[in-house]
């Protein structure tokens, strides 16, 4: 009985099945590629502690610049996006090419003796040579240099080694390098690049403790990496992820224990002789900190390298620049549910209408709540929603064939993103005029409707640390769409059956938006589009029993506006202005949807019915509710 209940949907199904199905919330990225120096280094060095004497058991828990045994925050977010471990390209199958003391395009004076020299531009080459010059488009890559170009420059002029006056060139010269190797990438194929800017180095215990003259240096030379840098991608239209961990990790150090630290000024290691005599995140295992938990408590390992809870935070912001916007995609699917509400709405008060005599009126109302819920998935929160939508409308009867009426409209969707993310309530009031014809066994239906959609309580909750920063905004939008079917019932000994075939437009604008009150992670987002069209096919049975008339539709249904789609956002702190794409949730494109229902009179005037619907077919989605209506004629 299982097998022969499903072969009517799975009949429908294959008439639309084809190449171009999507999966329901695909993950967004196919792997993480990561560049860099030692902020980003997930053990490169390994083979090198093993070689100076550093013993066997200690080598395995190394080799990261922080407090040993924690990861780095490239290994934190690939965990949290489910993109698989970080292994350092010098191990099989390792994409993490950066490497402790590189700097953007020369050589370092910090990189251990013998070591090999492998600046950000020889790391892409390494990468580009492995991949035979492509870059896979729906990879995570992220560049974080110019860290050891500021810090090697500020020291040579503090030693006499280079003119203060050429400074800021040299500086300006690695921001442009960078800039090269981003465009590297995108031209080979890359399109998601997280870029990050430097902290002020000037602020870390390294150059604070060097004197004032010193750290003012330092900070001024990070800023004008930052700008060059982030300026210079914006003129040269490479739309990466920006990174603004300058204005970031200030606002650590002004409140450190709104994150949890009790330090950010003196380095959480101590010294692990022979290997290390003063602090050095490289030799900092288990244990040997200054205090228990300073790998919690402590924003530095050493001079200029982050602790463990250092790099979660670092994680955790960059996170929020990626769910965020994929997030708010869904802003541009809630009006979607809501439309097809109260277009089921007014299909109800049309098949009241044709009871109605030939040049008479009637009007109706109609309620209709449905539940359209996104379960949550790696790297992407999900929805929960529940939609409410009452119609009023009026249909005339101009015809034996023809039915012709207006209606207003109005719904909401209170709708929570998962994992405590945030929530919204959307409002649409729409008007629709819409006609139907009957003429024998053949019927067709046209609905037309426009409308406003306003966003009210919208925040985005922002996990960093032990803090949760909130965005809020309120954008507004609107949604145009048309309906038409067609069909023809055949009459099978009081059963009225027949084919169906009908095409659901809706074009959904979500205007560009900014957040605020979540500081240096609040995002402008810029206007969405959400263009659908769903093509079905199926059939649909009645039975008049006397005044009543149950009835069931199944169709197979298919959304040809089916192409990847991307949210575009940017950080409101970086005066550069670069925005980024990300793409937005994609649904599967091929469903089934099931409607029962029955309607009638309990007087000659007045009119009811009652429907269930249901969307199957959607991995990871839930859509269904229930229609009512009544309706008067006179």
């Amino acid at each position: 009985m299982k097998t022969n209940k499903r072969i009517l949907p799975a009949l429908l199904m294959s008439l639309f099945a084809g190449a171009g199905a999507t999966t329901a919330g695909a993950q967004q990225f196919n792997g993480f590629v990561v560049f860099g120096d030692s902020l980003s280094d997930a053990g490169y060095y390994r083979p090198f502690l093993a070689q100076i004497g550093v013993p066997a058991t200690l080598v395995p828990v190394l080799g990261r610049f922080t407090t040993s045994p924690g990861p780095i925050w490239a290994e934190v977010l690939s965990s949290d996006l489910g993109l698989g471990p970080v292994a350092p390209s010098n191990v099989s199958g390792g994409l993490d090419y950066a490497q402790g003391g590189a700097r953007v395009a020369t050589s370092s004076a910090s990189t251990p003796p013998g070591a090999a020299q492998r600046p950000v531009s020889t790391q892409v080459g390494e990468y580009l040579a492995h991949t035979g010059g492509a870059a896979d488009s729906r990879t995570l890559y992220a560049v974080w240099g110019g860290a050891n170009d500021v810090i090697q420059t500020i020291q040579g002029a503090g030693a006499g080694l280079i003119p203060p006056d050429q400074v800021s060139g040299i500086i300006q010269g690695a921001a442009g390098a960078e800039i090269q190797q981003i465009g590297r990438l995108s031209a080979a194929g890359a399109r998601y690049i997280v870029v990050f800017g430097l902290p002020n180095i000037g602020g870390t215990p390294a150059f604070t403790a060097a004197g004032a003259a010193a750290s003012a240096g330092a900070t001024q030379a990070s800023a004008g990496f930052n700008t060059a840098l982030f300026t210079g991608l914006a003129s040269a239209g490479l739309r990466v992820i920006p990174v603004d961990s300058y204005t970031f990790f200030s606002e650590i150090a002004a409140s450190p224990s709104t994150y949890g630290f009790t330090n950010v000024t003196v380095p959480a290691c101590k010294p692990f002789p022979p290997f290390s005599s003063a602090p050095d995140a490289l030799f900092c295992p288990p244990g040997n900190t200054l205090t228990p938990n300073a790998a919690q408590t402590f924003l530095f390992a050493d001079g200029v390298h982050p602790t463990t809870a250092g790099h979660q935070l670092i994680a955790e912001f960059v996170e929020s620049m990626i769910e965020g916007p994929t997030a708010y995609s869904l802003l541009a699917e809630t009006p979607i549910a809501m439309r097809d509400g109260q277009r089921r709405g007014i299909y109800e008060g049309l098949g009241s209408g044709s009871r109605a005599d030939i040049g008479k009126m009637s009007v109706f109302a109609t309620y209709d709540r449905g539940k359209f819920d996104v379960d949550s998935s790696v790297g992407m929160s999900g929805l929960s929603s529940d939609g409410n939508t009452a119609t009023l409308g009026f249909t005339a009867r101009v015809s034996e064939t023809v039915i012709l009426g207006l209606a207003y409209g109005h719904g909401t969707s209170d709708a929570s993103f998962g994992g405590d993310m945030g929530s919204y309530r959307a409002k649409e009031n729409v008007v629709s005029a819409f006609g139907r014809f009957d003429y024998g066994g053949f019927y067709g239906t046209a609905i037309v409707s426009v409308g406003n959609v306003d966003y009210s309580g919208l925040h985005r909750n922002i996990t960093l640390g032990t803090s949760m920063r909130t965005a809020t905004a309120s954008p507004s939008g609107s949604n145009a769409s048309a309906f038409v079917e067609g069909g023809y019932d055949f009459k099978v000994a009081g059963l009225w059956l027949g084919p169906l075939v009908s095409v659901n437009s809706q074009n959904v604008t979500v205007n560009a938006f900014d957040e605020s009150g979540a500081a240096s992670a609040n995002l402008h987002i810029e206007e969405q589009s959400r263009r659908s069209e769903v093509w079905s096919v199926g059939v649909h049975a009645s039975y008049p029993i006397g005044d009543w008339t149950p009835w069931l539709r199944v169709t197979a249904d298919k959304e040809r506006k089916d192409d990847l789609r991307m949210v575009s956002a940017r950080p409101l702190s970086l005066a550069s202005n670069n925005t980024y794409d990300i793409p937005a949730y994609q649904f599967d494109n091929s469903f089934v949807t099931s409607a029962i229902g029955i309607r009638g009179t309990l007087m000659k005037q007045i009119g009811v019915s009652l429907a269930y619907y249901t969307v199957s077919g959607r991995s990871g989605m839930k859509d269904d509710g229930v229609t009512g209506m009544l309706s008067y004629q006179f």
